[in-house]
C-alpha cells in the first residue's frame, strides 16, 4: 500500500509519473544486464535513481523529443552509475542513496536547459489541480509549504502529493512518520533562520534526511534522535549554499541549476560514514548503524538489535558437558575468586556428596576427592592444539601460580573456536597435539595442577589457541540442570549438571533433507494461505529452512535436540504472512530421541500413536511423523483461528 502511495503521488501530472516509471524501469533493466547484486537489486536501490531522472525531467525540462531521448539514455547510464557506485560503496557497507541520479541529473540539465518557472509543462490532472489551489487558498502559508515538502521528495510542488506522501510513511512505519514530522518542522525552522523567509522553501532535503537517520540507517533512540536533528540542520546548511554556488555559475540569460537531492546525499554520507567504520561492539554505542543487508523499517531494525543483543556472541560449537555423571558449579561465570575480565567466561565443576562435601574423609589425600582421577571427555569435536601434561599436582588447598594452567588440553574445533580443559592430573593426558577427536572422547582425568586448590574441571571456550586467551560466552547445548532437562545451559554456581541421556523409542531428524519442500496449508484468523518451507543451506554451508525467498531459520543439530532459530532479518510482514513465523519465534526446541516421559525446560512429549508424535513447545503442539520423518501439523491451542497443516512434499532437482 505505501509503494502505490507514492506512485499515486508522482501522477499529479499524469505525464510525468509515466516518466518515471519509465527511468525506473530502464535503470533496473540496464543494471541487471550488468549482473549487479541480485539482492540489492531485488530491493529496487538500482531503479531509484532512474526514477528521479524521470521525474525531474518532467518537472524541469521543457517538454520535447530531445528530452525524452534524455530521459531513455539518462536511465540508462544512471543504471550503469548505479552499479559502479554500489560496487564502490558498498566496500564500507554504505548505500547508494541518489548518489546516481545526481551524478547524470546536472550534465544532463546542463545539456538540455532547465525550463523557465517552477511548475512541470505537462498539464495536470485538472480536478486535482482545482482542489490543491483551493486548499492552498485556505491554507496559511507555512502550513501549506509543510505539507507539501512531502511531496517535495517526487519534485511535485502540490500538496496533495504531500498528503499521500505522508500517508505512505505513516502505513509504513510510525517511527518514520515522527521523524518525518519532526524532520519537516526543524527543517522549516532551519530554512527560515538561515534564508529569513519562507520564500521558495524546498523540504524534500529535511525530510529525506529525518528519515535516513529516523530508525532506517541507524537504529532509534535518544542519541539517534540528536544525530537525526544535527544531520537536519546541516542539510539546510548545505543546501542553501549549494542553491547560492549554482545561482552564482548560471548564466544569466538561463535558469539556474536546481540542487534537488545535493545537500542530502552529501550530509547522509558524511555522518554515515564514520558510524560504519568506527571499532566497536553494537552493545557498547550509543549511535548504531544497521547492515544495509538487514534493513527493512526503524521497527524491524530495532527487533534485529533487540535480537542481536540476545546473542552477542554467535556460537559456533555445539558444546557437550566435559564429563560423565553429575558434577556441581564451583565457580561459574563472573566468579568470586578468578574468571574476571577476560577470563569470565569460564566455569568449574566439582563432585559433592548428599552433605555436600566434596571428600570422602577430611580431604588431607587427593585421592579422598570425589573428582580426582575422574575422566575428562572432549566437550565437541576437534583436533588437538596443545597439551601439557608434565606439571604436579598440588596438595589439597594449596594452589600452584607459577604455572597457572596446570596441565591443560586446548582443541581446535576447526571454526575459529577453542575449547580450554585445565588442571589435569599430572601424565594422565592420553590425546596428543594434531590429534582428531570425537565428541565424549576421553582427553585424561581431573587433577589439581596449577592454579588449583581443590581437584576441578575447568572449562572456558576462547577465540585463540594460546593459553589466557580472552573467553568467549559460551553455552552448552544441553544437559540435566538441577535434574531437569535444559537447553543452551548456562550454569551457574552450586548449580547441579550432568549429561543428557534419552533412553529413545523412536527418532528423526530435520537434517539431511536439502532440496525438499514441504507445503502446508495456513490459516491465520482471517488470512488463508500456502507456505512452503524449502530446506536448503546458507551462504557457508549451515543447514536452513527457508520461506517465501525472504524468510530464512537456522537449524542447529544438538546430540539428542534440534533448535531452529531465526536469522536476523526473518521478522513479521502484514504484506507477506509466515505462519512458520509464528510456530517458531525466537527459536523452537524438537527432540532427536523421542520418549513417552520426555519433558525439558519448555516443552514434552504430550502422546504417541504409532510412528506419530505430539510434541509440546511453548504452547505449539507440533504432530512429528517419524516413519516419514517429516512434521505433519502444528496447532496452537491457545489461539483456535490459527492451523498448519502438511498438504504436500516435493523434492527439488539437484
Amino acid at each position: 500500500m505505501p509503494s502505490i502511495l507514492v506512485l499515486l503521488a508522482s501522477f499529479f501530472h499524469p505525464v510525468v509519473g509515466v516518466m518515471g516509471l519509465i527511468g525506473n524501469l530502464i535503470s533496473n533493466l540496464v543494471a541487471r544486464w550488468m549482473g549487479a547484486n541480485r539482492q540489492a537489486w531485488k530491493a529496487g536501490i538500482f531503479g531509484v535513481s532512474g526514477l528521479l531522472i524521470g521525474l525531474a525531467l518532467g518537472m524541469y525540462a521543457e517538454p520535447t523529443m530531445r528530452m525524452w531521448i534524455f530521459l531513455l539514455f539518462g536511465a540508462a547510464i544512471t543504471g550503469v552509475v548505479s552499479v559502479l557506485v554500489a560496487s564502490f560503496l558498498a566496500k564500507s557497507d554504505m548505500p547508494i542513496l541518489s548518489v546516481p541520479f545526481m551524478l547524470v541529473i546536472w550534465p544532463i540539465m546542463l545539456t538540455v536547459g532547465v525550463a523557465r518557472g517552477s511548475l512541470s509543462h505537462f498539464p495536470s490532472i485538472g480536478v486535482l489541480k482545482i482542489l490543491d489551489q483551493w486548499i492552498f487558498d485556505q491554507l496559511p502559508l507555512v502550513c501549506f509549504q509543510y505539507v507539501k515538502m512531502f511531496g517535495n521528495i517526487l519534485f511535485q510542488e502540490n500538496l496533495i502529493s504531500g498528503v499521500l506522501v505522508l500517508l505512505a510513511i505513516g502505513l509504513y512505519s510510525r517511527i518514520s512518520l515522527v521523524y518525518g514530522i519532526w524532520g519537516g518542522m526543524l527543517g522549516i525552522g532551519t530554512y527560515v533562520f538561515l534564508h529569513g523567509s519562507i520564500d521558495g522553501f524546498h523540504g524534500l532535503n529535511f525530510v529525506l534526511t529525518a528519515l535516513a537517520f529516523g530508525g532506517f540507517f541507524i537504529v532509534t533512540n535518544v542519541h539517534g534522535w540528536v544525530f537525526a536533528s544535527l544531520a537536519i540542520v546541516a542539510v539546510g546548511i548545505v543546501d542553501l549554499a549549494t542553491v547560492s554556488v549554482l545561482a552564482s555559475m548560471s548564466n544569466p540569460y538561463q535558469q539556474s541549476l536546481p540542487s534537488l537531492v545535493f545537500a542530502f546525499n552529501i550530509v547522509t554520507l558524511m555522518f554515515l560514514y564514520p558510524l560504519k567504520k568506527t571499532a566497536a561492539t553494537r552493545t557498547g554505542r550509543r549511535l548504531i548503524p544497521v547492515p544495509l543487508a538487514v534493513i527493512k523499517s526503524p521497527e524491524a531494525n530495532l527487533r534485529w538489535m533487540k535480537r542481536w543483543i540476545r546473542r552477542q556472541f554467535i556460537q559456533r560449537t555445539t558444546l557437550s558437558f566435559p564429563f560423565m555423571g553429575k558434577w556441581v558449579v564451583l565457580q561459574g561465570n563472573d566468579g568470586e575468586w578468578t574468571h574476571k575480565d577476560t577470563g569470565r567466561y569460564a566455569w568449574d565443576f566439582v563432585i559433592r556428596d548428599s552433605e555436600g562435601k566434596q571428600t570422602k574423609g577430611l580431604g588431607l589425600q587427593l585421592t579422598e576427592f570425589y573428582a580426582f582421577g575422574l575422566p575428562v571427555l572432549a566437550p565437541a569435536p576437534g583436533v588437538v592444539f596443545a597439551v601439557e601434561n608434565n606439571v604436579e599436582d598440588n596438595p589439597p588447598r594449596s594452589a600452584s601460580t607459577e604455572r597457572y594452567w596446570g596441565n591443560y588440553v586446548v582443541i581446535d574445533h576447526g571454526n575459529g573456536e577453542f575449547s580450554e580443559l585445565s588442571h589435569f592430573k599430572q601424565g594422565s593426558i592420553v590425546v596428543v597435539p594434531g590429534q582428531r577427536i570425537a565428541r565424549g572422547q576421553s582427553l585424561g582425568y581431573c587433577g589439581n595442577s596449577g592454579r588449583s586448590p581443590v581437584p576441578h574441571i575447568h572449562f572456558q571456550l576462547q577465540i585463540s589457541p594460546a593459553m589466557g586467551s580472552p573467553t568467549v560466552p559460551a553455552r552448552f547445548a544441553e544437559g540435566l540442570l538441577n535434574n531437569q532437562i535444559h537447553i543452551n545451559v548456562g550454569p551457574r554456581k552450586d548449580d547441579e549438571v550432568s549429561p543428557v541421556e534419552i533412553d529413545p523409542q523412536d527418532e528423526w531428524t530435520l537434517l539431511g533433507k536439502e532440496s525438499e519442500q514441504w507445503i502446508f496449508q495456513c490459516k491465520m484468523g482471517l488470512f488463508r494461505f500456502k507456505e512452503t518451507l524449502t530446506f536448503t543451506t546458507d551462504a557457508y554451508g549451515y543447514p536452513a529452512i527457508a520461506s517465501k525467498n525472504q524468510y530464512l531459520w537456522y537449524i542447529i543439530d544438538k546430540p539428542n535436540f534440534i533448535e531452529i532459530i531465526p536469522d536476523f532479518k526473518t521478522f513479521p510482514s502484514l504484506l507477506s504472512p509466515s505462519a512458520w513465523m509464528k510456530i517458531v519465534g525466537e527459536s523452537i526446541i524438537l527432540p532427536k530421541k523421542l520418549n513417552k516421559n520426555l519433558a525439558w525446560n519448555g516443552g514434552k512429549v504430550v502422546d504417541a500413536v504409532e510412528s506419530l508424535w505430539i510434541v509440546e513447545n511453548h504452547g505449539r503442539e507440533i504432530a512429528i511423523d517419524t516413519s516419514k520423518q517429516l512434521v505433519k501439523r502444528v496447532m496452537i491451542p491457545a489461539d483456535p483461528g490459527f492451523s498448519f497443516v502438511l498438504i504436500a512434499t516435493e523434492k527439488l532437482p539437484q
